[in-house]
């Protein structure tokens, strides 16, 4: 099993799953699959009773997912293992909106060459308090400020270190920073996480011309977060300052006004 096309596989899964368009999931179940859902007692086993069950559900939720990121590991040539983790909004048809942090676990098997959904361990993760090592104590108190506003703009694909990809919404990515001798970038987004990915400012820049601005041979940044400029430096929304170098000061400020 290649481990980047079930990665893919996965992540365009849960993406259409979320978009209420759950037919391609259950399409991959295979015949023996377990599921184990966010809340507690929620277990299913074999494709024909999960098939059932959804068939049965009647509801008029929504969903809104935030930015994802998928973690892949592998065993032998017909096992792989993808964790998906993202946030994700519930709009209740009573005007109610539940965010959650959620981790989805798939485990991938193969049955006459085609990739088939042997388990899936669905857990919704609390953020952590800096106040705690291993056990959450101080948990209640960093569930509210978890986000509700949706994200926006077109969602990037990024691959990261080892077996990780990033799927991030354009408009979360607030400046990203050259690093790894300059073939890699660490993406700084909006919820205070970092993002270390394979491909350079430089070619970031060139692939998202509409996007983001290159404000440094080290740095470019999202437009629609800067807050100010000034000679010779751009500061962002959370109050991150990046040089602008005399000589390109002038460009950068025009293609910026430009942005507005």
């Amino acid at each position: 099993m290649n481990k980047q096309e079930i990665a893919a596989l996965s992540a365009e899964l849960i993406l259409r799953y979320y978009d209420n368009d759950v037919a391609p999931f259950l399409a991959h179940l295979d015949d023996d699959v377990l599921w184990y859902g966010p809340a507690e007692g929620q277990f299913l086993q074999g494709r024909e009773t999960m098939l059932a069950a959804w068939a049965g559900e009647d509801n008029s939720l929504t969903f809104t997912m935030g930015n994802l990121k998928t973690k892949t590991v592998s065993s032998g040539s017909s096992l792989c293992v993808v964790v998906l983790t993202f946030s994700v909004v519930t709009h209740y048809p009573s005007g109610n909106d539940l965010p959650v942090n959620q981790r989805v676990a798939l485990t991938w098997c193969e049955r006459k060459k085609v990739p088939r959904i042997l388990c899936c361990d669905i857990t919704n993760p609390h953020r952590k308090s800096a106040e705690d090592s291993i056990y959450f104590v101080h948990f209640e108190q960093v569930l509210s400020d978890l986000p509700t506003t949706p994200y926006l703009g077109e969602r990037l694909r990024f691959r990261g270190m080892g077996s990780t990809e990033y799927y991030l919404y354009s408009n979360s990515i607030l400046w990203g920073d050259s690093c790894g001798n300059g073939q890699r970038c660490l993406l700084h987004l909006t919820d205070g996480s970092e993002a270390e990915v394979t491909m350079s400012v430089r070619d970031i820049a060139a692939a998202y011309p509409s996007l983001f601005l290159r404000c440094h041979a080290s740095h470019f940044v999202n437009p629609i977060h800067v807050t100010s400029l000034r000679r010779f430096a751009v500061t962002l929304m959370g109050g991150a300052e990046l040089p602008v170098p005399e000589k390109s000061y002038t460009a950068f400020k025009r293609a910026l006004n430009a942005f507005v």
